[in-house]
């Protein structure tokens, strides 16, 4: 009687999860957004949050886990059940960088996320001080060039976007410039603008809220202008082939989570990114929609690790 029990066990087991996708979602959801409240990624998790629940028929609740550059959030959604009612609003620093600075994580984001769908880009804007005499792409080049190591630059921390972006650039001009960390865009973008910092790269949110007249823009990091900035050329206008770059964003999962639930969700999340409201609200975050297949996702994580290993190794460079 137990031999057959166990068998009817085992033959029923493997119809177990398509029959809790059928029924998915059957509560509230948690959307984990790595940062504190009120940030750009805050705000863009709560306007997908919103849609995302009228079109699940479930409320999903926001749920701000920041602190360690993202990576508490990022263990929360790996140790959730792989059941597509936790997810994560995923950039980055918990994925493709963490683990090309080897940072303690906590998680192997490989082993232990299902990538869903990239959402958006956000391009990153080349500044430089007003005072500083550099008013173009190929003029930062010529004085960092012309005086090695007297430059300085500014990044939001050591092993962030920004600055591993600068560090990209500047080890494909073979030039040298002091970085100088901060914590956090505000105390970085106040010393470019009293003229201790020459050089940044910043979100493009960041540029569109300063006042332009205090610093210049030199370039974006989109492959094409950025429409919010037409006039700025991108850094491959401006001289330096092949360099692209954005924060992107997207949505994570539990690995494990049944493969019909990663499609519903990438379904819902296709179909806000088609809504024109949300098109207008990530137009004012500065931030591009995306979409596309989840393997497309995929495919970018293996180039964004790939890319940032290689920064990282070549400036050797440690976060922890």
């Amino acid at each position: 009687m137990l031999r057959r029990s166990l068998l009817a066990a085992a033959g029923l087991a493997p119809f177990a999860r398509p029959a809790a996708a059928q029924t998915f979602p059957d509560r509230p959801l948690r959307l984990v957004v790595p940062f504190a409240p009120g940030g750009s990624q805050d705000v863009m998790g709560r306007v997908f949050a919103n849609r995302l629940g009228a079109l699940l028929g479930q409320s999903v609740i926001v749920e701000n886990r920041g602190g360690a550059g993202g990576l508490l959030g990022g263990q929360e959604v790996a140790r959730a059940a792989p059941d597509g009612h936790t997810i994560l609003l995923v950039t980055a620093g918990q994925w493709t960088i963490a683990k090309a600075l080897k940072r303690q994580m906590g998680y192997d984001p490989d082993v232990d996320f299902a990538p869903v769908i990239h959402l958006v880009d956000s391009p990153v804007v080349l500044i430089a001080a007003a005072g500083s005499g550099i008013t173009d792409v190929r003029g930062l080049v010529a004085a960092a060039k012309a005086r090695p190591d007297t430059l300085n630059y500014a990044s939001t921390g050591v092993g962030t976007n920004t600055h591993l972006l600068m560090e990209d650039f500047l080890q494909r001009q073979r030039l040298r410039v002091t970085h100088v960390p901060y914590r956090g865009a505000a105390p970085a973008f106040n010393d470019l603008l009293a003229g201790a910092i020459q050089v940044m790269f910043v979100s493009a949110p960041s540029v569109l809220a300063g006042d332009a007249s205090k610093f210049r823009v030199l370039a974006v990091t989109s492959p094409t202008r950025f429409a919010p900035l037409p006039d700025v050329p991108t850094m491959i206008e401006a001289g330096v082939p092949g360099f692209t770059a954005s924060i992107w964003t997207g949505i994570a999962v539990p690995a494990r989570t049944p493969a019909p639930v990663v499609a519903r969700l990438h379904a819902a999340f296709s179909e806000i990114l088609s809504e024109a409201e949300v098109k207008e609200r990530l137009t004012t975050l500065g931030a591009t929609p995306a979409g596309g297949p989840t393997e497309r996702f995929a495919a970018l994580l293996r180039e964004d690790l790939a890319r940032w290993t290689g920064v990282v190794e070549r400036g050797n460079i440690t976060a922890d």
